[in-house]
């Protein structure tokens, strides 16, 4: 049952920090990937998932027997996607103090 935690909470990372990457990539403003993110959280929170049953007999009986198993997935996705925009944002910061969010060195060069 950890390892599919650590692979959830993982992709759900990756995913965090691509959505607010292209987020602020299309604005140049924080506020907005923020936001981005928040929507996305707040979805994949709210939309019904399930846990399949082959993933429960692999963990184990313990987590069968937990009516609110894909409640704690779904949150913990949230969890990771925040997660991930959080290390992005520290990044994108650093990169901005920096200089090379600002204005490319080169025109030529995307």
């Amino acid at each position: 049952m950890i390892r599919i935690l650590i692979i959830e909470f993982m992709l759900s990372g990756v995913i965090g920090a691509v959505v607010f990457r292209l987020a602020w990539a299309f604005t140049k403003q924080t506020k907005p990937a923020w936001g981005a993110i928040i929507v996305v959280a707040i979805v994949v929170v709210l939309v019904p998932g399930s846990v399949d049953g082959w993933m429960l007999h692999e963990a184990g009986p313990s987590l069968a027997r937990e009516p609110h198993a894909s409640l704690v997935l779904a949150l913990l996705r949230g969890v990771a996607l925040i997660a991930g925009a959080w290390l992005t944002s520290a990044i994108v910061a650093k990169r901005k103090r920096m200089g090379l969010e600002d204005e490319p060195r080169y025109k030529d060069f995307p």
